[in-house]
Parts: C-alpha cells; sequence; structure tokens
C-alpha cells in the first residue's frame, strides 16, 4: 500500500521554533518506521520522515543522504518519494515533488553505499517529507532504532513485525527525562515504541561515540522456530564466546600455518617480552590494512600472501603467530569510543567494530593492534582506552576494563629567552611530548614535516621559529623533542609591554564554553603540563608588580593547576603547572570542570606589565 506524502497541516507550516531546543536550526516533526517481512522472509522496512528548516544554516539539513548495506547484495532502497513545501517570491506556498534525475546512488565503502538527493527551493520555512523502503535479506539486518538526531525530534515511532517462529531480545536505552510508550500487539505479532519531543544531541568535545548517549532501542534474535526446525542464537556471552573459536572466519583461523613466515627472528629472543615484540612488529612492517575494519578473516592465508587485509585479517594474524611463537594470547572484541560503548547485559556481537590481541606475561597485560603503526607495545591503543573488551576463550571468556592509569598524555615546556631594549624577544626552546602526547604529533610529523613545522607555530601569530629539529621518532620510550630558536616582538601600549608566556601548552583557546553539557567528558588519559620558562630582562624593562601565585584545585582534587612567578635580579622565572588526574567525568561534574578551565586559561592569559623606564 503506497503510502501518501505531501500532506502538511496549519501547525506544521507556522512552526518557526522547535519549542524543547530553541537554537535548533531544523527539526524533525515525525519520523515513522515499520519493518515486516515478504513472502521470502525478507526484512522489509517502511520509512517516512518529515523535516523542516528553521534556520539559514538549517539549509543544508535538505541535503538527504540514506546510507545502506549493499555488500553482496544485502539491502537495497526502492520507493524513494519526496515533495517540499516552500515558497515562490510572492511569499506564496508552492508544493515540489523530488526529480528521479536529482537522485544519485554511490559506493562509499566497500561496504555500503549511499543513496542522496537535495530538494529545490529549499528555504527557512520549508517542509520537506520523503518516503522509502529497506529490503534486507533476511531478520540479521534488524539494527537498532534511534529515537534521538542531532536534530531535534518531535515524533519518533517505530514498528516491528515479528518474524513467525523468531522470539527477540531487546533493551531500552533512555533517560528518565523523556518517556517512552512501548505497545506489543499480540494479534498482529508486532511490538510498537515511540517517542516524543526529544531535544537534538550535538557534537561536544572530548565526546566520544553520540550514539552512547542517544535514546534507542537495541534488539536482538535469540531463537527461531521454522516449521519445526528450532534454531536457537546465543543469550550469553560464554555460547558467544565458544561459537566463536569454532566460527571458520575467527577461531579456525588461528590455528592455520602460515607460510614463509621467518619464525627465526623470534625463536631465539631472550624474554617472553622481546619475542612479543618482535612478533608485533613484524607483523605490522609486513602487512597493509585496508582501512576497512572487521572483525574476521575469510582466509589469513589470502591475507598473508596478499600482504594486505583488513582489520580481521592483520589482527587474526598476529594472534596466530603470537600463539604460535608459545605466548598467552587470546583474541579480544572491543568497540573503540568513537565506535559507542559496550553494553554487557546481552550478547550483541554486532557493537564491536574490531578484535585486538591480549597478550599475558608474567601477570602484565598488552593491548595489541597491528593496524596501528605509531602505538608502541607499553601503550594501549587511544582509541580503547575507557571502554571494556571482551576476552573470547572456551574456558575463561570474560569483560576486562581497558584503561592505562600509569602513563598520561604529557607535555614538558622550556624556554631560555631575553629581551632587549626595544621589547624583542630572542631565545631556545625544547619542547618534550611523552607517551599518548607523542603518538599523533610522531604520525603527523611523519606524514608531512613541512605543514607539521607550521601548525607547530600557527597558534602564535607574532611568534617566529628557526632551526627546527625533531628527535625521539625511532624510540618507543624516548619523548618526542622539538628543539628551535624563537623570537617575537612584544606589543606595546603606551610605556607598557606586554610578556605573554603561554607558548606551547597546546592551551590556547578554551572548549568547555556551553552552558550545558549532555555527554560524558572522556579525555582517554590523563593529562600534565609542565612549563619552566626564563625570561632575562633589559635595564630598561621594570617590572611594576610581581604577578601573585596562582593554586587552582577543583573540589574533588582530580583537577590541579599553580602558577608561580618569581624575579631574581634581571630574570624573570615562571613555572607552570596543569594536571587532571581523571580521565573522563559526568556529564553532572560539567560545571566543576568548566570553573577549572575558565581559570586554567584566565591564568594563562594574563599577561605581565613592563614598563620602559626610558
Amino acid at each position: 500500500m503506497e503510502t501518501p506524502i505531501g500532506n502538511f497541516t496549519t501547525e506544521e507550516i507556522n512552526l518557526k521554533e522547535c519549542a524543547f531546543d530553541k537554537d535548533a536550526d531544523a527539526v524533525i516533526i515525525s519520523h515513522e518506521a515499520v519493518s515486516n517481512f515478504n513472502e521470502e522472509y525478507n526484512l522489509v522496512t517502511d520509512h517516512k520522515i518529515k523535516l523542516k528548516i528553521l534556520k539559514e544554516k538549517g539549509i543544508e539539513k535538505a541535503n538527504i543522504k540514506i546510507r545502506y548495506y549493499s555488500d553482496k547484495d544485502f539491502e537495497f532502497i526502492s520507493n524513494l518519494k519526496a515533495v517540499i513545501l516552500s515558497y515562490n517570491d510572492d511569499h506564496e506556498i508552492v508544493k515540489s515533488n523530488l526529480n528521479n534525475k536529482n537522485i544519485y546512488n554511490k559506493k562509499i565503502h566497500k561496504l555500503f553505499s549511499e543513496i542522496s538527493f537535495t530538494m529545490p527551493n529549499v528555504k527557512v520555512g520549508s517542509i520537506i517529507e520523503y518516503t522509502y523502503t529497506s529490503i534486507m535479506k533476511h531478520y540479521g539486518g534488524l539494527d537498532s532504532w534511534y529515537f534521538q538526531n542531532e536534530l531535534p525530534v518531535m515524533l519518533s515511532s517505530y514498528r516491528l513485525y515479528i518474524l513467525p517462529g523468531a522470539e527477540f531480545a531487546y533493551t531500552v536505552y533512555r533517560t528518565s527525562d523523556f518517556p517512552i510508550e512501548i505497545k506489543p500487539h499480540s494479534q498482529t505479532g508486532s511490538i510498537y515504541y515511540s517517542m516524543k519531543n526529544i531535544p537534538g544531541l550535538r557534537d561536544e568535545v572530548y565526546m566520544g561515540a553520540a550514539r552512547d548517549y542517544l535514546q534507542r532501542v537495541n534488539f536482538q534474535l535469540s531463537n527461531y522456530d521454522n516449521n519445526g526446525i528450532k534454531t536457537k542464537y546465543v543469550n550469553t556471552w560464554k555460547q558467544l564466546a565458544e561459537e566463536l573459536m569454532m566460527e571458520k572466519l575467527f577461531g579456525t583461523q588461528l590455528n592455520k600455518t602460515l607460510p614463509n613466515v621467518a619464525k627465526t627472528s623470534w625463536e631465539t629472543a631472550s624474554s617472553p617480552d622481546e619475542k612479543m615484540k618482535l612478533v608485533y612488529n613484524y607483523v605490522r612492517s609486513n602487512m597493509v590494512w585496508d582501512n576497512i575494519y572487521s572483525k574476521y578473516s575469510s582466509s589469513i592465508k589470502d591475507a598473508w600472501e596478499k600482504k594486505k587485509g583488513n582489520g580481521g585479517d592483520i589482527n587474526l594474524i598476529l594472534i596466530n603467530l603470537l600463539n604460535e611463537a608459545g605466548l598467552d594470547v587470546s583474541p579480544m572484541l572491543v568497540s573503540e569510543r568513537d565506535n559507542g560503548k559496550v553494553d554487557t547485559t546481552y550478547p550483541y556481537l554486532d557493537q564491536f567494530n574490531k578484535v585486538v590481541a591480549y597478550v599475558t606475561i608474567n601477570g602484565q597485560s598488552y593491548i595489541l593492534d597491528a593496524t596501528d603503526k605509531q602505538t608502541p607495545l607499553h601503550l594501549i591503543p587511544f582509541s580503547l582506552l575507557n571502554t571494556k573488551g571482551f576476552i573470547v576463550d572456551k574456558k575463561n571468556s570474560r569483560f576486562v576494563t581497558i584503561s592505562n592509569s600509569k602513563t598520561r598524555n604529557l607535555n614538558v615546556v622550556s624556554i631560555r629567552a631575553s629581551l632587549d631594549k626595544a621589547g624583542k624577544m630572542r631565545g631556545v626552546s625544547t619542547v618534550s611530548n611523552y607517551d599518548y602526547s607523542k603518538i599523533q604529533k610522531k604520525e603527523d610529523y611523519v606524514s608531512s614535516k613541512t605543514k607539521y613545522q607550521e601548525d607547530f607555530s600557527k597558534p602564535y601569530s607574532a611568534l617566529l621559529i628557526d632551526s627546527f629539529k625533531v628527535d625521539g621518532l625511532d624510540s618507543d620510550t624516548l619523548p618526542l623533542k622539538h628543539d628551535f630558536n624563537m623570537s617575537y616582538e612584544l606589543t606595546k601600549s603606551g610605556d607598557y609591554y606586554l610578556l605573554t608566556y603561554n607558548f606551547f601548552t597546546g592551551l590556547t583557546k578554551n572548549p568547555f564554553i556551553s552552558n550545558n553539557r549532555f555527554s560524558t567528558i572522556d579525555f582517554g588519559t590523563q593529562y600534565t603540563c609542565i612549563a619552566n620558562e626564563n625570561f632575562a630582562l633589559p635595564d630598561n624593562l621594570q617590572l611594576e608588580t610581581l604577578p601573585k601565585n596562582i593554586k587552582l584545585v577543583t573540589p574533588d582534587n582530580s583537577m590541579v593547576a599553580y602558577r608561580e612567578i618569581t624575579k631574581e635580579e634581571n630574570t624573570l622565572r615562571i613555572n607552570l603547572k596543569i594536571e587532571i588526574n581523571k580521565s573522563e567525568y559526568s556529564a553532572n561534574e560539567y560545571a566543576m570542570v568548566k570553573d577549572f578551565y575558565n581559570k586554567v586559561f584566565d591564568t594563562l592569559n594574563e599577561p605581565i606589565l613592563l614598563k620602559d623606564k626610558l
């Protein structure tokens, strides 16, 4: 039955702003969907979406994109129709239908394709309504239903017709502020979900995955009876681990013998740690990642021969060789922070986006990802910090919390400079980045040395640097060390020169300026910045007032900042230290974090006044 579109109410036409999200540039008036099955037991989902443009910035929301899983023709999109209500030059209402010539379909990934279209005559006040049908090969494609969006949603509803003989488990994720309506209907074998008036969830700094905070319902197929042939799907984590270890695309790959492997380099290693390092670097140096995330491998032998593969190929090869080298290693399923947190209440396999190696040596655990070319052995990949991993083992499957309290994002700045009588500063500086601070910077430097140096000084417009030298690239334990000469002319106002001292700390822009926060603040790791700066002053420049020493501490003592300024004869010494000793803060702690950052930036941006006596 064809769904009519283009009927807009007077209330929708007159809508000027979203009452429950007044800053919104556009609003989804409704997103309604129904999932059912056809004679071939395909999963057929009909979508109907209506959205309105409220502000100029919202006009870009008229660029509609529908992503679908096209690999092996698993899913395709049909019956796409759209209509727009807009206005002509005389402010009269005009309706236009989508022209099929303006519909584009393209492959965006090995696994996914995208249909896109843009409606004509989009203006503030326009309403767009479109419908389409998604057809998947089977109910295995049943995905979570998201009630929330980056745009506010006035109504989101979903009706799921259960496949005959099938049993589904579902889990609802929502905050108490937003009620949900759930209506099972035994006669039709369906269940209906609905939520109303949900504010948009827009990107927030240090947010992690947005989907962790979206109101949603997850589904999992647990049982299926097809004419008396019963299939029981896994409903415990132990069962999932057992099945995965017998899966030909997963566990059986760990028993394959890889050809042409140069084992001699680690067979004579002096310790298990050295053996692990040699195997890890051997795989990283021999395999090229194709940038496709996967937990599986169709054949690690084929990938090894090609020296290229997806994430599953490469890390299952790594686990295979670590195991053959006699090390205690297991595959571990993980979900990177930007992929979303793992729900441990039910064995949803699809929530993991990667498999890595979990190695234990003398009670010390290591998490290795051979697709990551930069992270050294002693550090956990940054993308996995503050997540949970599931160790796949027939006898001892379990979850582990992935965190690292021993190492942090550590930056140390040293400046030795002097000022001349005209207020020009010249000196030398050393900036050292340790551990997690080093990883991304090293990758950027290797990618483009010229751009790296340009970006290094870009935040300081009046600053000139030369003789730029970088060391520590080839060492896992030494910092990434930058040595260079620096110079700049102090800003002058009347008889005063303004000496700034916030150089190379990375703290140039306060990230916490929003009034509210909805998501957890996830720094990934703990943080320390230390700066020691000495400035030799000429005879004509006099420090009128010595700035006060400052100590900032949050109520929970997890954030601390110091500033100490002293003067000995003609030398001005500035010592700074900023520490964040927790890697995560809840949304309820946002006010505390914001207040601390505001005070830190006020401190860092407070100039020192030097008066010219001549």
